[in-house]
C-alpha cells in the first residue's frame, strides 16, 4: 500500500498499512524490528514504539471487517528525509519476513 505523509510546520507523518494473512507474521515482524533496533529506547505494550533522536515510530495491527489483519505502521519527526529513510527500512524489514514466510 501507499505511504500516506502528512506534513505540519514542525514535523512529518508518514502512515503505511500493510495485510497479513495471520498474526503470526506480525509477531515475527515485530520481532525482527526489535532486533534492529536494539539500542534505541522502545516501549513494548499492545503496540511497539520506538523513539529515535527526531521522532518516534510505532507498529501495530488492527482486524479489517473486510480484508483481516492490517499493519500500521506510523513515523512522525522533524526530518523528512529521516522519516523516509527508516519506512524504506522496516518496508524491508516486513520484506524479508515475508520472503521467509513464503520459502517455508
Amino acid at each position: 500500500m501507499a505511504v500516506k505523509t502528512k506534513t505540519c510546520s514542525s514535523h512529518i507523518k508518514l502512515v503505511k498499512h500493510e495485510f497479513v494473512k495471520c498474526i503470526e507474521i506480525y509477531n515475527k515482524f515485530i520481532n525482527w524490528v526489535i532486533g534492529e533496533f536494539d539500542l534505541y529506547l522502545k516501549i513494548e505494550s499492545k503496540d511497539l514504539k520506538v523513539y529515535f533522536p527526531s521522532g518516534w515510530f510505532q507498529i501495530g495491527f488492527f482486524i479489517d471487517a473486510s480484508d483481516g489483519i492490517m499493519i500500521e505502521i506510523k513515523i512522525e519527526g522533524k526530518s523528512k528525509v529521516t522519516c523516509e529513510i527508516l519506512m524504506n527500512r522496516l518496508e524491508g524489514i516486513f520484506r524479508q519476513v515475508l520472503n521467509c514466510e513464503l520459502s517455508f
